[in-house]
């Protein structure tokens, strides 16, 4: 990040350091930029840029290092005025992308085109005057005071910030103590080599000989920081999806299990279906299994339909549905097999239980209010009973109560005509 404007100790060394700088602030952007294939983050993005520029500044120098050497005097003079025109340029673009990602990272605030100048009035300042000025090094205060507001500027952003998690905690330090080192250094740079500049002679002070050595320490404090809340971001979206994904799972198997409850249920009488009794059979399987069973009709069903409308049919079949329910237990199943069929199985008993149960069932269905008949109504059933011993023997059973159940029916019609 230095300016060299008085190398550090020989040509050799600065061009190592500025190498050795190329090398490890590329690899920050790498893996910045890296990070955003994990978690698509403006604040990486940013950071990632801001990187780039601080490498390209390094190699700027770099370039002019070891090209000078081998050019005339005039034409070595123009390379170092070019190289420090652009090395300007994206020392602000490094500041500014700092500012820029530490800002994202913070309040998740994009860059807007009011935010531009920031970046466009010191890099023309600093890409035009190289080329009007002699002496490049009465740069540098400038450029150190623009660097040093660009680091103040994104620690300040960060200040409200309380993260919880520890690793966050650390990132967020580090990266705080680096931008609080690079303001503080670069406006004592503007401050020292102001100063030293306007003197005559000019005093040679040693530990200025170091500043890539102090600039990089900042730097790599800088990336790490950086890079750990980078990772940290990366987790903390995982965790997130992860969370999202798990929910998902899980409103998925209830509505699964809505979907499934709801293909066993009739949509009229919330009573189990077809389906629902397959299912409760399988259940069953290869367990000790006996009882009774009933199975109920309701007759004339049609002709209530015919005459009077399936408003008047369906409050028919619900008050039998309600009737069942009345009349045995929440644990004994109840099925509606078809429009008018219904099926109780009384797991354990015997047919004298579901006998005396289903004459009080035909007892709770006389005059019943319908809609659009306007005199009371006699819901009349036929029904069935008939006992089994095994789950072998269920289909059998359920063959007899039917067959009673059509012969009960053709009894209560033929009293009925008489």
């Amino acid at each position: 990040m230095e300016f060299h404007f008085d190398p550090t100790v020989s040509k050799h060394t600065s061009l190592v350091v500025t190498t050795f700088e190329t090398a490890g602030t590329l690899l920050i952007a790498l893996l910045l930029r890296l990070l955003t294939r994990g978690i698509p983050a403006r604040f990486l993005y940013y950071w990632s840029l801001g990187w780039v520029a601080l490498a390209a500044g390094a190699v700027c120098q770099t370039l002019s290092f070891l090209i000078a050497p081998h050019l005339s005097l005039e034409d070595a003079v123009y390379l170092r005025r070019t190289a420090v025109a652009f090395y300007s340029v994206f020392q602000c673009a490094f500041g500014f992308y700092l500012w820029a990602g530490s800002r994202a990272y913070a309040r998740s605030t994009e860059v807007g085109g009011r935010d531009w100048w920031l970046l466009v009035a010191p890099a023309s300042s600093g890409f035009i005057a190289p080329l009007f000025i002699t002496n490049t090094d009465l740069l540098f205060p400038f450029h150190s005071a623009v660097v040093g507001g660009f680091g103040l500027l994104a620690l300040l952003t960060t200040t409200s910030l309380r993260p919880q998690a520890l690793q966050t905690v650390i990132g967020l330090r580090m990266t705080q103590a680096a931008l609080a080192g690079i303001a503080l250094l670069f406006w004592h740079y503007t401050l020292v080599v102001g100063w030293v500049l306007n003197q005559v002679p000019r005093p040679d002070f040693e530990y200025l000989h170091y500043t890539a050595l102090y600039d990089g320490l900042v730097e790599i404090l800088l990336g790490f920081g950086m890079v750990i809340l980078g990772t940290d971001s990366v987790r903390r979206e995982l965790e997130s999806k992860n969370r999202e994904l798990a929910d998902t799972n899980r409103r998925l198997a209830e509505v699964s299990e809505e979907l499934a409850v709801a293909a066993r249920t009739d949509a009229l009488t919330g009573l189990l279906n077809r389906r629902g009794l397959e299912a409760w059979l399988i259940e069953r399987m290869g367990q000790p299994f006996s009882g009774s069973l009933a199975v109920v009709d309701m007759n004339d069903l049609k002709k209530l339909n015919d005459s009077v409308g399936h408003l008047a049919g369906d409050a028919a079949i619900l008050h039998v549905a309600r009737s069942l329910r009345d009349q045995f237990r929440v644990t004994d199943p109840i099925f509606r097999l078809g429009g008018d069929e219904f099926l109780v199985i009384l797991e354990g008993g015997q047919s004298v239980d579901l006998a005396t149960r289903m004459e009080a069932l035909d007892a709770s269905l006389r005059g019943l209010r319908l809609p659009g008949v306007a005199t009371p109504t006699d819901v009349v059933i036929a029904w069935g009973t008939s006992d089994f011993q095994s789950f072998a023997e269920f289909d059998l059973a359920n063959h007899r109560a039917d067959a009673a159940m059509y012969e009960c029916k053709s009894r209560r019609k033929a009293v009925a005509v008489v």
